[in-house]
């Protein structure tokens, strides 16, 4: 098979290569690691993962490789900062015990405990003072 061949999800030039001797070659996608035959035609019949591109496409150079955009940077710089947080927070949960505390709401009044009257304060107003 001449020419290269190009990854369908990511949309590079796969790299090639065969055993010496074989009749078979292989491409694999540097980014997504998929990996293709060529004994397998209808992959590249039905650009099933991969598709035969004409000849190899011209080296690039830094300037023209696809980069980050300034929001893509943002956001990773916020999703950093929201995971140092939440294993912080979870590093407190543990430290102070909270992490290992479960409680259950009461899911009906049968569940309730009822109080002992021996434990019941009367609360009430104390004597008034003079001059207060």
């Amino acid at each position: 098979m001449d020419g290269a061949v190009e990854c369908t999800h990511c949309r590079v030039v796969m790299t090639s290569w065969s055993a010496p001797g074989s009749p078979v070659r292989y491409w694999q996608c540097p980014f997504c690691g998929r990996t293709h035959s060529s004994l397998y035609g209808e992959v590249f019949r039905r650009r099933a993962g991969a598709r035969k591109v004409g000849a190899l496409p011209p080296a690039r150079t830094p300037a023209t490789l696809p980069a980050a955009s300034a929001d893509d940077v943002r956001w990773a710089g916020v999703r950093a900062s929201a995971a140092r947080w939440f294993a912080r927070l979870e590093a407190d949960e543990v430290l102070n015990g909270v992490g290992s505390r479960t409680v259950k709401p009461a899911t009906s009044l049968d569940a309730v405990p009822e109080a002992d009257p021996r434990d019941v304060v009367l609360i009430g107003l104390g004597k008034r003072r003079n001059g207060r």
